[in-house]
């Protein structure tokens, strides 16, 4: 089902007619459906939890940021020369201290080894390139506080084009066109439709409807849980004993 498909349905279901209008376009329930989304996300991890995000890091750059991960698993180099490789994760104090002391332009380019996530946002939040000019040297993410964004450092400046290819648990797509889809909506649509309920219920400060809402919900979920440990533990190696 697409945004559409689901908006009428969210309509038809729960009788609010104040939130999706009479030609079904939205007056408030997107934003139930993509909070809804996102609480599906986060709740439990299912076989769409995990997501390969790709990025090209060009010569002498040693930094890369990408959208809606929620959490960073792996990261692994490509590149023609090379092949393809995976970087050990560093705590970003120690990559800093070991690699990343002195200014970006007295660095020496290399094969990078090592990464770290690293931070994104500046403070104040409103900081201008003027505001922190004096330090434009040391920042390692001009992220300019693009707040849906994640980023990581590499320990040395590349000397090649790399393909960073960075694996972890991601977002769903969220919903803004009538025609958009996520696995939410093609798959378990009404599961996406319980979870919008469920945060209706959160702004109602309806306690009792909200717990009622969380334990459908995690029942549903509890059995997508068991279809990726089902697949996990497919094939398996014995134990030896």
């Amino acid at each position: 089902m697409n945004l559409l498909q689901i908006r009428t349905k969210f309509r038809d279901l729960s009788g609010r007619i104040d939130l999706v209008n009479d030609d079904y376009s939205d007056n408030g329930a997107d934003f139930f459906i993509n909070e809804g989304r996102k609480y599906l996300d986060r709740l439990n991890e299912t076989q769409k939890s995990w997501g390969t995000c790709f990025r090209l890091i060009e010569v002498g750059r040693f930094s890369t940021t990408f959208p809606y991960c929620r959490a960073i698993k792996e990261v692994w180099v490509a590149s023609v020369a090379e092949g393809r490789w995976q970087l050990e994760k560093y705590r970003l104090q120690d990559l800093i201290e070991g690699y990343l002391t002195g200014l970006p332009s007295s660095r020496t380019s290399g094969i990078p080894l090592y990464y770290s996530p690293c931070i994104t946002r500046y403070i104040p939040e409103d900081a201008t390139v003027e505001d922190i000019e004096s330090f434009i040297g040391y920042v390692e993410i001009p992220s300019g506080n693009a707040y849906e964004y994640n980023g990581i450092l590499l320990n040395v400046p590349t000397d090649a084009q790399l393909t960073v290819i960075i694996n972890g648990l991601f977002y769903s797509r969220e919903l803004i066109e009538d025609v958009d889809e996520n696995y939410w909506s093609s798959q378990h649509p009404l599961l996406l439709y319980m979870s919008a309920m469920r945060h209706v219920e959160v702004v109602n400060r309806n306690t009792q409807g909200v717990n009622d809402w969380s334990n459908s919900i995690k029942e549903e979920m509890t059995q997508l849980g068991m279809d990726l440990v089902e697949e996990e533990i497919a094939e398996a190696d014995e134990m030896g004993g």
